[in-house]
């Protein structure tokens, strides 16, 4: 889809950002994709759903299945309600011109826009941290406590601990006073990060939170790949972890494209640097990797119940159970002898039996799946013959 981007003369534009080249040449320029609210709708509600989805079933098989719930389940839930408000803020910015030139806005609507946009970036630093902080706390239930994995886990998280409260503080209070942060009457305030109205200072920023989440998003997702590659890892375990793979590829795709993105802004140079038009593209995919993210944390946990269930539902177990009678073969090491009832297993009345005879039945199981059952004495082999014989005319004249 092309369109005309409107004339700078439509709105006014703060001194500090000049309008691109594009606005005064007239050139037509192609509308990315978040900035159309259809499809930003259409790529938005899909993850919002599917993140619940995986959340719930977590939650369902942490608190009633294994009745194991831990800290990673709280942060969980956090992380799950931080990403949601971003979400909800996300979808209704447009109406708002976030996806439209900052040169074909009024003032007004630009501080309007400023505060709508502060609201929806509030929550998007716990978000970011909170899922980070789940997965390392559930692979502190995997790995030994003294291990060196665990101590780097622990060490991680203090890190991760570190890094949302620095990346908060610079979302949440931009400038001082905070209403100079959409206020532009406002001349005194001292501004910095994410508030700042120095372009490079801005970017600097930016293509600095973008680098440090793909970074750590990588090696946190990285941590417990040796597992898969275990001999001794179980077949559920490895279904897991391929979930939490495959799932944590499409968030490192996503965070190196918001990065490879913004350090493009970044480039291009301050003339052609327009917030409102180039924001969408980098808030979306921040808002898909966090959904990503949230549901990575939680499909390792139900993934395999689900796949017990759908296995009872889905594959038919055929049992054939047979009977021979003859002669046991002589392989005293792979025979196991059981000791049963006679009077409670057999057709045969007990007074039939001698004094003293105590039967047992022994089963072997060869390579190919076939069964044989006899019935043996401790006595000599001539009463054996003989309660053998017995035992079988009774059970072949048995109705």
């Amino acid at each position: 889809m092309l369109v005309k981007r409107e004339s700078p003369g439509a709105g006014t534009a703060p001194a500090s950002l000049p309008p691109p080249p594009a606005l005064n040449t007239g050139v037509y320029l192609s509308v990315p994709l978040f900035n159309k609210r259809a499809d930003l709708l259409a790529l938005t509600i899909p993850f919002i759903v599917f993140s619940w989805v995986c959340s719930v079933s977590r939650l369902y098989v942490r608190l009633f299945a294994f009745r194991a719930a831990g800290w990673d389940d709280l942060f969980i839930v956090l992380a799950l309600v931080c990403t949601t408000m971003c979400s909800i803020l996300l979808c209704i910015a447009p109406d708002f011109g976030f996806g439209t030139s900052v040169y074909a806005l009024s003032l007004p609507e630009i501080e309007k826009l400023i505060k709508i946009m502060y609201i929806g970036n509030f929550p998007y630093p716990l978000s970011a941290a909170l899922f980070k902080l789940a997965l390392l706390f559930q692979y502190l239930r995997i790995f030994e406590p003294r291990s060196k994995q665990s101590l780097l886990c622990k060490c991680l998280a203090i890190v991760v601990f570190v890094w949302g409260l620095i990346f908060a503080a610079i979302t949440w209070v931009p400038c001082v006073p905070l209403a100079a942060f959409w206020d532009f009457s406002i001349t005194d305030a001292r501004c910095w990060g994410f508030g700042s109205h120095d372009i490079d200072e801005f970017m600097r920023y930016f293509v600095g939170q973008a680098i440090t989440t793909a970074l750590l998003d990588f090696i946190i997702f990285v941590i417990p790949a040796h597992l898969y590659f275990k001999p001794a890892t179980e077949k559920k375990t490895r279904v897991a972890l391929l979930c939490l793979f495959g799932l944590g590829l499409c968030v490192n795709i996503c965070s190196l494209w918001r990065m490879a993105y913004v350090i493009q802004l970044a480039r291009a140079g301050t003339g052609s640097f327009d917030p409102t038009w180039y924001s969408p593209t980098a808030a979306g995919l921040a808002n898909i990797e966090a959904h990503l993210a949230v549901a990575c944390a939680g499909l390792p946990i139900f993934w395999p119940s689900l796949e017990r269930a759908w296995n009872r539902v889905f594959v038919t177990y055929e049992v054939s159970v047979t009977t021979d009678y003859g002669q046991f073969p002589s392989k005293p090491k792979d025979v196991e002898l059981q000791s049963i009832s006679s009077d409670k297993n057999l057709t045969l009345d007990p007074a039939q039996m001698p004094e003293g005879w105590e039967p047992f039945v022994g089963d072997e199981t060869t390579g190919l799946g076939e069964s044989e059952t006899v019935i043996e004495s401790l006595a000599n082999s001539k009463r054996s013959w003989r309660v053998k014989h017995l035992f079988q005319r009774q059970l072949t004249t048995a109705p």
